[in-house]
């Protein structure tokens, strides 16, 4: 059916401009490895594939199953309580608590996991200490096998239920004390207000903080490979590298995507269903109740556990055999490996930030549904695994580099196994994360400061490099930065994307803790937290402003 004049000219207004055009092919670079993935699903598998799918696909799908749920279950005992205690009550510690506590976010999930392997082996520091001073027989292990399922669940809970403290925090503090005034004039004590008013108010913050948490459990690869857990990532994996089978490695990635947007709909339909309004109630805020005595040297320990076990105690064994294996291992080999992480993580940084700066004023410029549909859709890789990403993205490059190497002009692969693949992939998963801060930003510019620039006659490449630019710096830097940071502790895209003979920090410490070299890994590991450090400090300067 031909197309009518307005509708035709309407099209034309869209996509005549290159800004408009730019974002439509970034949209549809992010969106090719998704769809590399979601037809590769459909297609007849091998005698391989025939063999994953009855003897390996149930086992991967209830260890995933059991991981999200316990992650999901204790990510919000830990993160809920804390958040619920440093928001409604005062007691010792509790200055500290508040912005402490957001720390092990800062400590990659793999890093944690072999620390701790090595904190609660035989030959650890701990055991050798209980054996020699008590005569305690501690066996292969003292409480219990940390290197199966609930050791994961361990590791993984106490590196994610940050995302869930910080979120369910925010609302707490944002909620009106009118509230829970009300509550306590009905005879409610604590107990009771946590769970029939706080509880039921914060299940937004909860379902978003947890879904946070549950997304970096499908993305983690170390920690479930580490402790011989088997789960769809690590089948990936097996399937790419032991079978060598790469119609397979497709087919689990699409199983994993399955995963992710069935939790994606789940957060969505039920923060879709949220409706608490607040008209009507006089707002102010939340003053904390005095503690003393033993529920106050309670809630010091509860708030205390959560940030010993993900923060202080592997950051205190990683600065221990640091020190032991520091001359051996920073050589010209570790500083060319931390050479390689940074001008990886910020030549990846660099590409973000500068798509997202373009799309983010696009957006603002071109005010249609068209464009806004686009910019979404620019940021869906964060939420999808990074193997699945590497494998959605390597599959159309090994197609393509098949192409070109028939060429006179080319005898060997120029973009698969390269700097450009690895960029790449990392511009589809990382893109959200600069995106968001850009956007942010953009914001807080009055339209008005557009309209004048444009009265004046400026183009909008003008009006975003002598306009938008100069007040987007900190909101640039920080994008640069978060994005920066997720680059650098990113393993499994890396794995399987990184050029030939390079390494990274990152992969680095996790093959010597893979190799049982726990102690030589822990330098690599070091400059990891440290770089992860900053952009928590920062946030922690926030949180410390907020008052007492």
């Amino acid at each position: 059916m031909p197309v009518d004049q307005k509708t035709r000219r309407r099209l034309q207004h869209v996509f005549g401009s290159r800004w408009v055009l730019f974002t439509l092919l970034l949209s549809i670079a992010v969106a090719l490895p998704l769809f590399t993935i979601a037809t590769e699903m459909f297609s007849r598998g091998d005698e391989v594939w025939r063999h994953i799918l009855y003897e390996r696909v149930p086992t991967y799908a209830l260890n995933t199953l059991w991981l999200l749920i316990g992650v999901g279950f204790t990510t919000i005992i830990l993160g809920v309580g804390t958040a619920w205690l440093v928001s409604m009550f005062r007691f010792p510690g509790r200055n500290l608590f508040r912005w402490a506590l957001i720390m092990p976010i800062a400590i990659p999930a793999y890093i944690n996991g072999f620390t701790w392997a090595g904190m609660l082996d035989y030959t650890s520091p701990l055991y050798a200490f209980l054996r020699n001073n008590f005569g305690l027989d501690t066996g292969t292990f003292l409480f219990f096998d940390i290197m199966s399922l609930p050791g994961a669940i361990f590791i993984l809970s106490i590196s994610f239920y940050p995302y869930v403290y910080l979120i369910t925090r925010a609302y707490f503090q944002t909620q009106s004390a009118t509230l829970f005034e009300v509550g306590a004039s009905l005879g409610h004590g604590p107990w009771r207000k946590f769970f029939h008013t706080a509880l039921p108010l914060g299940r937004p913050a909860i379902v978003a903080g947890v879904s946070l948490a549950l997304m970096e459990v499908l993305n983690d690869y170390g920690v479930a490979s580490y402790y011989g857990v088997d789960t769809f990532t690590t089948g990936i994996f097996s399937a790419w590298f032991a079978f060598g089978d790469i119609s397979s490695a497709m087919k689990l990635s699409g199983y994993l995507m399955i995963f992710v947007f069935v939790l994606i709909f789940a957060e969505r339909s039920q923060r879709g269903q949220m409706r608490y309004g607040m008209q009507g109630i006089r707002k102010h805020g939340l003053e904390p109740i005095p503690m003393k005595g033993l529920p106050a040297m309670l809630a010091s320990l509860a708030c205390s556990i959560p940030l010993l076990a993900g923060f202080i105690l592997p950051a205190i064994m990683l600065l221990w055999w640091s020190a032991q294996t520091f001359m051996q291992v920073v050589d010209a080999g570790f500083w060319t490996l931390l050479r390689n992480s940074f001008f990886l993580a910020g030549t990846a940084s660099l590409f973000v930030v500068s798509s997202a700066i373009f799309i983010a004023y696009t957006v603002r410029s071109f005010k249609n549904r068209v464009v806004q549909t686009l910019a979404r859709i620019t940021t869906l890789g964060y939420a999808i695994p990074g193997a699945v990403v590497a494998v959605g993205v390597l599959i159309p490059f090994l197609w393509l580099d098949n192409r070109l190497i028939q060429l006179p002009f080319f005898n060997t692969f120029i973009i698969t196994g390269t700097w450009l693949a690895l960029i790449y992939a990392y511009l589809v998963r990382f893109m959200a994360v600069g995106y968001n801060s850009i956007d942010s930003g953009m914001e807080k510019i009055p339209l008005s400061m557009d309209e004048a620039a444009r009265s004046l006659g400026m183009q909008h490449g003008k009006v975003l490099g002598k306009v938008h630019f100069p007040l987007l710096t900190g909101a640039a830097l920080s994008a640069f930065l978060l994005t920066f940071i997720d680059v650098l502790k990113e393993l499994p895209l890396t794995l399987i994307l990184r050029p030939f003979n390079f390494d990274t920090l990152a992969i680095r410490a996790f093959e010597y803790a893979s190799d049982e070299r726990v102690a030589e890994a822990a330098p690599y590991a070091l400059v990891i937290v440290f770089t992860g450090m900053i952009p928590v400090l920062l946030l922690n300067r926030f949180i410390g402003r907020e008052p007492s």
